[in-house]
């Protein structure tokens, strides 16, 4: 503190001071006047280094401004009021100091100032005690020391000012003793007044001396009060020594097509003031309590407390609480926060890529996945309906192609390894059908009605699937046609999808108006396992 923390070194000035100013009193020896000239050159040292000092912890203001204005704002301007308030003080005396030296060598106002120890009326005590003094009234009120005393008040008035609230009365105390400027309380040869006993009958080198003292003290408050202020940001602040990097997702399931969005960050804890977290407790803002609070906090593990819950029922589950922070002061800081998640039944996701049935002699794909659950820890098992499943090459895990051999029903049963325990996940059932048949073109593109007799030639019967979202084929094995001509019915066949030349040659010869009709037409599916072939609708065509 201000006059708590003076060093050896300026304790030891004081001191010398003292008894330097008793020893004047006995008009001692020319050596006690130099002997001031030795104390004010240690008591300048000690200001300039102090003044150095004071210009690193500016710099040191300046710079957390940099980093965080916001943060260190407020004592930032409380320092620079005090170091204006600290300056001006300062000029006024070096200006005194200068004015006492001038009037005691009889300088003319361009002459320079000689330095105190290369001065010729060092004993001189008429002029210091008229310019500090003034009239000799045993007041010493009016002059220099007055104007000095009230800047003095003034400066430690502004220092308790801008102090940090519980220094404020330590400071005002401590102040008092190193820059005392009351009244004696007993008058002593006269002297009633701090402006007396401080200056009256004073030879030139003492004053200035006890002027350099004055201007160390100032530097030394300013120091330790800005010293006070800096720390103040900063002293209740929970050292981090420990640091995690952390990754919180959005979700641990995302689906294609959406976006995986994550923030990473880096986690700071502290190695030896661990949080407490109390599930359950409220905090009151207003009386600054905490309240509900379990008798015993989460455990803590490297710095994160750790909470587990088991929910009975299904439905949003809300858990709030408070974590309290001890700080270096023993007080407590108070964080409420609020969570909820949502408890469901296990359960799976099983589509048909397709359709909602399987289909005999194709391949069915199928998707298989449990939300929240990687694929490699999905287990399936199908059965009925003569049921046989592999794992879809093309597209990986959680892809399967299904094949069937039999209508009726078959059955999917999907578990996961969900805390290292199989468990059920549900059981699906699925209706399996026959492909249905499909219709009878030629080309793709006409089915019956008038037709050119040349697209006609150029044909060929092709089946075709409707509406079906598979990727299946059929081709015709065989069929008859029958054409009627003004004088006889001709009816020929075909062993595939394509005219016989009989067929072509009869078409070729119709007149416009000629109906031809294709009947007794046979297709057969193209995959690995055709099945029997299938009976498809006729078509009629007029040829134009």
């Amino acid at each position: 503190m201000a006059g708590g923390k003076l060093s050896p070194r300026q304790k030891m000035i004081n001191m010398m001071y003292l008894v330097l100013t008793a020893l004047l009193a006995l008009n001692v020896t020319k050596e006690v006047i130099n002997a001031f000239v030795t104390i004010n050159e240690s008591v300048v040292l000690t200001k300039e280094n102090l003044e150095k000092k004071n210009l690193n912890t500016y710099a040191a203001f300046a710079q957390a401004m940099s980093n965080d204005a916001a943060k260190y704002g407020d004592v930032n301007k409380r320092a620079e009021a005090i170091r204006k308030e600290a300056n001006e003080i300062h000029k006024f005396i070096e200006d005194t100091k200068i004015e006492l030296i001038r009037t005691s060598e009889k300088l003319g106002p361009t002459e320079p100032v000689p330095p105190l120890p290369e001065m010729e009326n060092k004993e001189d005590y008429d002029n210091p005690t008229h310019i500090m003094i003034g009239k000799d009234d045993h007041s010493g009120q009016g002059a220099k020391a007055s104007e000095l005393k009230a800047r003095l008040e003034k400066f430690k008035k502004t220092i308790v000012d801008n102090a940090p609230n519980e220094l404020k009365a330590d400071y005002s105390k401590r102040l008092e003793t190193l820059l005392n400027t009351s009244d004696p309380k007993k008058a002593e040869d006269g002297k009633r007044t701090w402006e007396m006993m401080s200056f009256y009958h004073n030879p030139v080198v003492a004053t200035v001396a006890l002027l350099s003292k004055f201007q160390s003290d100032i530097r030394s408050a300013e120091s330790q009060i800005t010293d006070e202020l800096l720390a103040s940001v900063d002293k209740n602040i929970i050292k981090l020594d420990k640091l995690n990097a952390k990754v919180i997702p959005n979700s641990t399931v995302i689906t294609i097509g959406s976006d995986y969005k994550a923030d990473v960050f880096l986690s700071a804890t502290s190695s030896t003031m661990a949080p407490e977290v109390f599930i359950g407790a409220t905090y009151d803002s207003t009386t600054k309590e905490m309240k509900g609070a379990g008798p015993k906090p989460l455990d803590v593990e490297g710095g994160y407390a750790k909470y587990t819950d088991h929910p009975g029922t299904e439905g949003e589950k809300k858990w709030a609480g408070v974590i309290r922070v001890k700080k270096p002061d023993n007080t407590y800081d108070y964080y409420p926060f609020s969570q909820s998640y949502v408890a469901q039944k296990p359960n799976s996701v099983v589509s048909a890529d397709k359709m909602n049935v399987f289909y005999i002699g194709v391949d069915n794909p199928v998707s298989i996945s449990v939300p929240g659950v990687s694929n490699d820890k999905v287990k399936i098992s199908m059965s009925g309906a003569g049921i046989t499943y592999k794992t879809d090459a093309t597209k990986g895990s959680g892809h399967y192609i299904v094949n069937v051999t039999s209508t009726g029903k078959a059955s999917i049963d999907v578990s996961a390894m969900i805390d290292n325990k199989q468990t059920p996940m549900g059981k699906f059932e699925y209706r399996v059908k026959q492909v249905p048949n499909p219709v009878a073109t030629i080309s793709k593109t006409y089915r019956q009605g008038p037709i050119n007799k040349n697209l006609l030639n150029a044909g060929v019967l092709i089946p075709i699937l409707d509406d079906f979202d598979f990727d299946l084929f059929f081709e015709t094995v065989g069929f008859n046609m029958t054409i009627l001509t003004p004088t006889n019915v001709i009816t020929e066949s075909s062993t595939g999808p394509t005219l016989t030349e009989k067929m072509k040659e009869y078409i070729g010869k119709a007149k416009p108006g000629t109906k031809v009709y294709f009947e007794n037409i046979k297709a057969r599916m193209k995959s690995a396992t055709p099945g029997p072939s299938r009976s498809l609708s006729p078509m009629t065509f007029t040829i134009q």
